[in-house]
């Protein structure tokens, strides 16, 4: 379980996959979220808007627990908690009381 963080300045700006350059995260889309195969998540302190079976199989807990239980919810917690081999997390924060998202990837 090893991952790197890395903190997006501007969380205004579109991610890209580090692998294959694709947009992930577009705001020019109305359909801003658009994983690629690198894609393992893409998350909220709220909750997860996309996972990758094979990244939930790895966390402690199943997102529909992990949501069930949402007054408790710590999400960079059961992010960097999961026992998959390697992988990347891009952190923005959202602007709003200090709430964060994350995108995960493939490393």
């Amino acid at each position: 379980m090893a991952y790197q963080l890395i903190e997006i300045l501007n969380p205004a700006e579109d991610v890209h996959c580090p692998h294959c350059g694709h947009a992930v995260l577009d705001w020019s889309e109305e359909q801003y979220i658009q994983p690629c195969e690198h894609t393992l998540f893409v998350a909220m302190d709220l909750g997860f808007e996309f996972i990758a079976d094979e990244f939930e199989q790895c966390m402690a807990r199943s997102v529909d627990e992990i949501h069930a239980d949402d007054d408790n919810l710590n999400m960079i917690k059961e992010l960097t908690g999961a026992q998959y081999p390697e992988y990347l997390i891009y952190q923005a924060d959202l602007g709003f009381q200090g709430l964060k998202r994350y995108i995960g990837f493939t490393a």
